[in-house]
């Protein structure tokens, strides 16, 4: 389980160079299966995506409901 560095919902990760958001995971120990959505900017991006220093992403875990 993540522990929160910033509140309970935030996580500040630090990465040397450039990673995409799939390596990010990996690194954190966050099994990409549990994300279904990212959001960077107000805009969706896959686990390709690049961020740029300072650049706060938005994980969003799969929902379910009954």
């Amino acid at each position: 389980m993540l522990k929160p560095d910033v509140d309970h919902y935030t996580r500040k990760v630090e990465i040397d160079g450039e990673m995409t958001v799939g390596e990010i995971l990996k690194t954190i120990s966050l099994d990409p299966a549990y994300v279904a959505l990212i959001h960077v900017d107000g805009k969706m991006k896959d686990l390709s995506f690049k961020p740029s220093n300072g650049q706060t992403i938005t994980l969003q875990p799969p929902v379910s409901g009954g």
